[in-house]
Parts: C-alpha cells; sequence; structure tokens
C-alpha cells in the first residue's frame, strides 16, 4: 500500500502526503451536489488527483473510513464514475482492485444524461397526473455536450 510518497532530494527524505486537504471547499461542493453525496465528490477528486489507488489509499487520503470507501466506490463503479483493475502484485493473497476516475468531460457527459431525464420527467408532470396520452419518441429536452474543450491531465 502506497500511503506517502517518498522523494530523495539531495539526501534528504521528503514525505508527500496524497490528501485532498487543500482542495477549494466549493469544487467539493458543487461536485458533492452533482454526484449527490460528499464522500462521492471527495473520492472522485482524490482519484482525479492521484491516480490509480486502492480503496485504503483512498480511506487514508479522504479521511473517509475504508468501509465507507468500499460501500460508495462500488456505487461509483456501477454507474461509470469510476473504473478499476485488478492490482498485479506479486504473492499470495487476495488482489485488490486499485481504481480511478473518469475523466471530468465523461462525468460531465453521464449527469447530463441523467438530468435530462429528470427535466423530462418534470416537464410530463402534467400529463402524467392528468392521465394523458404521451408519445414516447416525445423528448422536450435535450442536453448537448461540447467537447471541444482540452482536458488538462
Amino acid at each position: 500500500m502506497v500511503e506517502n510518497v517518498k522523494i530523495k532530494e539531495k539526501d534528504k527524505s521528503i514525505v508527500i502526503k496524497k490528501t485532498i486537504e487543500n482542495i477549494d471547499k466549493s469544487l467539493i461542493d458543487n461536485l458533492s451536489n452533482l454526484l449527490s453525496s460528499e464522500v462521492k465528490a471527495k473520492i472522485y477528486i482524490y482519484l482525479r488527483k492521484y491516480g490509480k489507488s486502492t480503496v485504503d489509499e483512498i480511506a487514508h487520503g479522504t479521511g473517509i473510513y475504508p468501509s465507507t470507501v468500499r460501500e460508495v466506490i462500488l456505487d461509483m463503479y456501477k454507474n461509470g464514475i469510476v473504473c478499476r483493475e485488478k492490482l498485479d502484485k506479486e504473492g499470495l493473497g487476495k488482489k485488490p482492485y486499485i481504481y480511478s476516475a473518469v475523466s471530468p468531460s465523461e462525468l460531465v457527459k453521464k449527469l447530463s444524461k441523467g438530468l435530462q431525464n429528470k427535466l423530462n420527467e418534470v416537464i410530463m408532470i402534467d400529463k402524467k397526473i392528468k392521465k394523458k396520452e404521451i408519445k414516447i419518441p416525445f423528448l422536450p429536452v435535450k442536453i448537448v455536450i461540447n467537447n471541444d474543450i482540452d482536458e488538462a491531465k
């Protein structure tokens, strides 16, 4: 498990802690609203900042209990917000998963699809409560994402 990164600089060992302590609170708040969970927001930010990480590394870096990280990250994986692969390590024992977050543009696509569906539900309220006939291919709200923005890695 890699919790800290050690860097040798002119015979001095410097330890860089992999945490999200200095992340702007407004970024976490905005992402929390979009992902409907502060825990999901912190996990996503941690994975975007540090890349491939185990549940224990994520828990250590975010200050979230490992059991909570396991539960939430499985949901994030099922919803396509994070990717996972088996850690390739030597020896016996169970090989843990390492997780990485999808790009911000992929996240926006996933979120916009959900938002589009919710907005269409709102627009259809009167028809649904009055039991009027609804023509299925009719979707009044359509969200289009422009992918022309270069992403910083």
